[in-house]
């Protein structure tokens, strides 16, 4: 069987060039947590990387459909390119969410969500230019690490949604927290969604 290696470092280059976009993406958002005060300029800068995230997607499924034997199983690259481009989406949804809440005071628990997120992303572009490598053992190393995040997202949820109901004294805020604190949860669930695709190839190739 013979295979295109110009067209399998396509396909593992573009999800890598995928991931240093969310890496960058969450940087921002982490800048952005910080204060609150540039909220619509982060706004506009991530709903770009977002956009930019969308075209990697496109480039992905669009070289599928002309590539008759793939570098990973069809469906796996498609798992892979939809849980980057969902984490990206979660990401700016949050970030416009500051925008037309008008939310203008940051908190303890948006930039312990926003640390957490990095490290996520950091770890995730280890991941994708370790499958290139075929570097297995690495893989299964981060995908603990994300597991250790995601739960330390779900406990930071627990907890920031209960601090809001200590002193409910403005209810309206109450509300917009709460759903910002849960999507930002939802992010790290999706990282770790990520990772399960990345071991369900480990798990095929190793």
């Amino acid at each position: 069987m013979l295979f295109n290696r110009s067209k399998d470092r396509f396909f593992y280059q573009t999800l890598t060039d995928a991931t240093l976009n969310i890496v960058e993406a969450v940087k921002l958002f982490r800048e952005n947590v910080e204060t609150l005060q540039e909220k619509e300029k982060y706004a506009e800068i991530i709903k770009d990387l977002e956009s930019k995230g969308d075209e990697y997607t496109h480039l992905i499924l669009q070289e599928l459909d002309q590539t008759f034997v793939p570098p990973l199983d069809r469906e796996d690259i498609m798992a892979l390119a939809g849980h980057l481009d969902d984490v990206l989406d979660e990401v700016e949804a949050c970030t416009a969410r500051f925008v037309y809440y008008k939310i203008d005071k940051t908190t303890p628990y948006l930039i312990q969500f926003a640390d957490s997120l990095v490290k996520c992303a950091n770890l995730s572009h280890k991941a994708f230019v370790a499958l290139e490598k075929k570097d297995f053992q690495t893989i299964r190393k981060i995908s603990i690490e994300i597991n250790e995040l995601e739960n330390e997202g779900d406990r930071l949820m627990r907890e920031s949604v209960h601090t809001l109901f200590e002193e409910p004294v403005d209810l309206l805020n109450l509300i917009k927290m709460k759903e910002i604190y849960e999507r930002l949860e939802d992010v790290s669930d999706t990282f770790e969604d990520l990772m399960d695709v990345m071991e369900r190839v480990v798990m095929k190739y190793a």
